[in-house]
């Protein structure tokens, strides 16, 4: 069957069982979903409708979860809606005045007439025009019936109240649907809301709506049930899941807390004992050749950089070896501007790049371009579950470039490309279909330069960290797309990552989630600074000089 032949069905959503595993669950494609159909005239989509009440455990893990959910959601582009203060409420004046004019005629005797009402509603062009045909004509039909249900199902409706409720319902049909379901293919990915927070009546009423169109829709509360069961009364649209604990609701969490704060910074910050320490010890070479890798980025203060930087990687907070798999402790951080003394900020720089295991660029992008590898992408995605790779075939595949690594390494290798695709870390700019996207990142992840994998091959884990600089100084080209593919990639693999900027412009910011690394702004900022490599000769003749003009 066609890719889009499904979208000239109708849909008849149904509420469906949702596991432990949320991301799971919903990045499963609705074809692969248990009782996924279709006939001549319906397509039968199983959706998501959960109401989290309450917190399963402790806050800090529920705001850690719901922070990974939010940023794995985001990669589907436009098909993915996150509310966390409430809907928009600014209705355009052209809307408030067409709708005054439906409610003059369909309105009388303190009655509502709701067949008349979409009669005039539809005849004043206010719906959408979205680019499926059969889903316009089904926003206006599922909407009529949910109407119907209401005034049926709520004998005494106030009318001003109800007048309000459907105000918003046709600004917000107008405002979010044609951006939710213009991409949104019947047998992929559906549409995904998270609405976080209190909730009003009439949002309640417009997350419902979405459902039946096959959105799937996740409501999270820490702290009461909402008014759901004003609308919702019998469970029939959403299901709840209710936790014993409460708890206040706090701003929704932007980053996720998953990174290791070593003791300067958490000193500094107050947020706790340390994590994964361990006592020196004495390794043999390449003793964990063949462990898997898992990097535990640190969070650090600036001066740290310089600190941590020198360290092997046994010797750094968060160092630990556990069950075949080893946890590197590394570095991922940009500098924006200098030093007030550039001598000081070309020191600091020159400290990184004196130290063994160090790849610097100082000329961008330094990924070549890619081509789009949809064939080799398709021979390893498992189309059933939740579009991840099929990693022992990729590693097996005739086209597999890293075969000659050691084969605990392409284990590795191949595991993070399979959770750079399944839950990327990079931002979806151009709002792509998310199989697009997955095979964008792919394609960049199997065709590495070969000083990359050299870099990887080289690393004997607990001893020093390999790392990459970067100087960007806006003269010299700018880091790409790929580049920010790799360097995601690199550091998930425990590599050291160090971005100098002495202009402070963007670089990774509008490729990477800002929760991977760490941004440190420096005194001044300086524009097109070429770079100099440190004159230790000129440093001593400075602070000589300057000694001496201190004297009586």
């Amino acid at each position: 069957m066609d890719k889009w032949s499904l979208n000239k069905l109708e849909i008849k959503a149904i509420n469906s069982e949702i596991n432990e595993n949320i991301i799971r669950s919903l990045m499963t494609p609705v074809a692969s979903r248990k009782n996924f159909k279709y006939n001549s005239y319906v397509v039968t989509i199983p959706i998501y409708f959960y109401r989290f009440i309450g917190i399963k455990e402790n806050e800090e893990k529920f705001y850690t979860d719901i922070a990974k959910l939010d940023r794995e959601l985001r990669a589907l582009g436009s098909l993915y809606l996150r509310v966390s203060d409430g809907l928009n409420r600014d209705i355009s004046i052209s809307i408030q005045n067409a709708i005054s004019d439906v409610w003059n005629r369909c309105v009388k005797d303190g009655n509502i007439d709701s067949e008349q009402m979409f009669i005039f509603l539809d005849s004043n062009n206010l719906f959408p025009k979205i680019k499926n045909v059969t889903l316009s004509k089904q926003i206006k039909s599922n909407l009529r019936a949910l109407v119907d249900y209401y005034l049926k199902s709520n004998k005494d409706i106030d009318i001003n109240k109800f007048k309000i409720m459907m105000n918003y319902m046709i600004h917000w049909i107008n405002h979010y649907c044609k951006e939710l379901f213009d991409k949104f293919n019947y047998s992929e990915m559906n549409p995904k809301v998270l609405f976080y927070g209190d909730i009003s009546i009439d949002e309640i009423f417009f997350l419902i709506f979405l459902s039946t169109l096959g959105c799937d829709v996740l409501y999270f509360n820490t702290n009461e049930t909402g008014s759901f069961d004003k609308i919702d009364k019998l469970n029939y649209f959403s299901r709840e899941i209710l936790y014993h604990k409460r708890a206040k609701i706090r701003p929704f969490p932007e980053t996720i807390n998953k990174r290791v704060g070593t003791a300067a910074f958490k000193a500094k910050k107050e947020i706790g004992d340390m994590l994964f320490s361990e006592e020196s010890k004495f390794y043999r070479p390449w003793q964990f050749a063949e462990y898997r890798v898992n990097a535990v980025t640190l969070k650090t203060t600036y001066e740290e950089i310089f600190i941590w930087a020198k360290e092997k990687a046994y010797i750094r907070d968060g160092w630990n070896v556990s069950n075949n798999e080893v946890y590197i402790p590394n570095i991922f951080a940009k500098v924006s501007g200098t030093h007030d003394d550039i001598d000081k900020y070309w020191k600091e720089i020159d400290s990184i790049l004196n130290q063994k295991q160090v790849k610097f660029y100082n000329k961008l992008p330094i990924t070549a371009p890619i081509h789009m590898e949809y064939g080799k992408f398709n021979e390893v995605h498992i189309m059933y579950g939740d579009s991840s790779i099929d990693v022992n075939k990729m590693i097996n595949s005739s086209w597999w470039k890293y075969r000659e690594l050691r084969t605990g390494l392409q284990i590795s290798i191949a595991e993070k490309i399979n959770e750079l695709c399944t839950n990327p870390v990079i931002i979806n700019r151009e709002n792509e279909d998310f199989s697009d996207f997955q095979v964008e990142i792919f394609s960049v992840l199997i065709n590495l330069d070969t000083s990359i994998m050299q870099m990887l091959q080289g690393n004997d884990y607990p001893q020093e960290v390999p790392k990459i600089v970067i100087y960007n100084n806006e003269k010299n080209g700018n880091l790409s797309f790929e580049d920010c593919v790799m360097l995601a990639f690199m550091n998930y693999m425990g590599i050291d990552i160090i971005i100098f900027n002495p202009s402070g412009y963007n670089d990774i910011e509008n490729y990477i989630y800002s929760d991977l690394y760490d941004v440190h702004i420096l005194e001044n900022m300086r524009f097109e600074l070429d770079f100099q490599k440190y004159d230790n000769k000129k440093g001593f003749f400075k602070r000589l000089f300057k000694r001496k003009g201190g004297r009586p």
